[in-house]
């Protein structure tokens, strides 16, 4: 009965029948008086345009309100329902979504905090999905695991990530992950426009690899699969290598890598990974060929590319992943692409990482080697002309889909105070999208004249370019996974970070707190 009350509390209020207190915000309840009336509170609806994902998480006694704490701290699980409305959205079914659940039978979910930065420094929170069973959401490829992600501090009407993906699909990696928009609810609170996301995960679907297991301590089996991810935060579990660099009077970085897909290794999946990560290393550094014996050639010129064209300053600093398959003839491939959050940032008219804001690992001196420049060349010019037209139509028609829900989280999110410790960190006001359409519109155009001067003019072509045939360079032979590795690289103690920080308002820290959130100049934000 209690369940019902809340289910029948949450429908009046966001379809604007009633205007109900919601349970996330509202103080205890005090006696009123006649004389002395409570105010009556804001309700805020859901568009009616977008399909709307309904979650509650309950506690002993009713909702467990802790979820959409805007100081949420933790990231672990809380158990939860869900029911999926796809509310007559047309364009969205004619892609195969479908309504999953319902109010009066809700799916089981686990629900919980995800992101580093984004998770706090904004009150609008990206969160990680693990439900009960595999479901296709919104039409996507089947799963448990789906992000929803905010975009808190994206300007650009969701354009971001929307660019990036559409472009790595079109260019052909490996595999990219979709997104779709969905207006969420959480225990009757509307929290407003977000993008369903397919999680990074070893799926037939997604990154089909071979699965590993943590510890895995077989030798015939800890050569594949993994995921890694090149990151700008100290964790755990990571695998730290001096970054070598071919780039003259380039500045000496650590490089942090994440161990993503398993989560923990034994000694020798260590050393394994830790062994082809310093081979990778020793080629950049001398900028010679034996890197595409490691490293897939024609997947790193097509992610370079798609970061390029969208100018995300963060590539090869953080939220960049490869993976690779199990096996002898296997390399590491630059893919998926993830949290393209600095898209449309670069300098007009210069690469990526030219201004040194973030450590851009690895990508300077890539781009000096002369078989990964013909290979991007080629690959720019057979793309352009055969893969590009249409981008900027499919751009416009998504922003024209989530106009009514981006105004509705607009004035969700209006009102709402800054955190403490990040009064510079302010959701962005997305209301007016077909403004943020032109203004990312305008930015990529720019930016695809100004790499016409460095990859080629495929506009003076009589005809499209031939794609490249793929590299048939030789996989490198696999180490002796039965004797001793050498050149195992150890993770470095956050205590013997040596960088100059500052925190998020510019000032400069001597003493900074473990746990805290600081930016570091050629680093970018990292948390120690």
């Amino acid at each position: 009965m209690t369940r019902l009350l809340y289910i029948i509390t949450f429908l009046v209020s966001v379809f604007g029948i009633a205007t109900p207190v919601f349970a996330s915000e509202a103080e205890a309840e005090t006696p009123t008086t006649p004389e002395d009336p409570e105010p009556e509170e804001v309700v805020y609806k859901a568009s009616g345009t977008l399909p709307v994902l309904y979650i509650n998480v309950y506690g002993e006694e009713g909702f467990d309100n802790e979820i959409i704490r805007y100081d949420l701290e933790h990231k672990d699980y809380f158990d939860g329902e869900y029911y999926l409305d796809t509310n007559g959205c047309e364009w969205l079914e004619a892609l195969g979504a479908e309504n999953i659940g319902s109010a009066d039978e809700p799916l089981p979910l686990e629900i919980k905090a995800r992101g580093n930065f984004t998770r706090k420094a904004y009150s609008k929170k990206p969160f990680k999905l693990k439900l009960g069973k595999k479901q296709s959401l919104l039409g996507m490829t089947k799963s448990k695991h789906f992000a929803l992600l905010p975009h808190a501090d994206d300007p650009f009407a969701w354009l971001r990530n929307f660019t990036a993906f559409n472009l790595g699909k079109r260019i052909g990696l490996p595999w990219t992950p979709w997104q779709q928009p969905v207006e969420l609810v959480i225990n009757n609170d509307y929290r407003g426009l977000y993008m369903l996301t397919e999680s990074i995960r070893v799926d037939s679907d997604r990154i089909d690899i071979a699965e590993l297991d943590d510890n895995e301590e077989d030798p015939e089996l800890v050569t594949g699969g993994y995921i890694v991810e090149i990151d700008n935060y100290i964790e755990e579990n990571q695998i730290c290598i001096a970054e070598k660099s071919c780039v003259p009077d380039a500045k000496p970085m650590k490089m942090y890598v994440t161990y993503d897909t398993p989560e923990e290794y034994s000694p020798i999946q260590k050393s394994f990974v830790s062994h082809q990560l310093n081979a990778m290393n020793d080629a950049i550094g001398a900028c010679n060929d034996s890197l595409w014996s490691y490293m897939d050639l024609d997947d790193a010129a097509r992610y370079y590319l798609v970061v390029e064209m969208v100018g995300h300053t963060e590539a090869y600093s953080g939220s960049t992943y490869l993976f690779r398959d199990r096996g002898e003839g296997q390399k590491w491939h630059f893919s998926p692409l993830w949290d393209c959050g600095h898209a449309f940032d670069a300098v007009a008219g210069k690469r990526l990482f030219a201004d040194g804001k973030y450590s851009n690992h690895w990508i300077a001196s890539i781009c000096m080697n002369p078989t990964f420049q013909s290979k991007v060349e080629e690959t720019w010019l057979w793309f352009m002309s055969n893969c590009f037209d249409g981008l900027y139509e499919e751009m416009e028609l998504f922003t024209s889909r989530i106009s009514e829900g981006a105004k509705c989280d607009a004035e969700r999110w209006r009102q709402v105070p800054s955190l403490e410790g990040y009064e510079a960190f302010y959701i962005a006001d997305n209301s007016d999208v077909a403004r943020g359409y032109t203004r990312a519109s305008n930015i990529l155009k720019t930016r695809l004249e100004s790499l016409k001067e460095l990859f080629g003019d495929y506009s003076s072509l009589s005809e499209p370019y031939a794609e490249p045939l793929r590299d048939s360079t030789p996989a490198a032979a696999l180490p002796d996974l039965k004797g001793e590795l050498s050149g195992v690289a150890m993770p470095t103690p956050p205590a013997e970070r040596e960088e100059v920080l500052f925190d998020l308002q510019g000032r400069r820290v001597t003493k900074p707190a473990r746990g805290g959130i600081y930016i570091s100049p050629g680093v970018g934000k990292v948390v120690l």
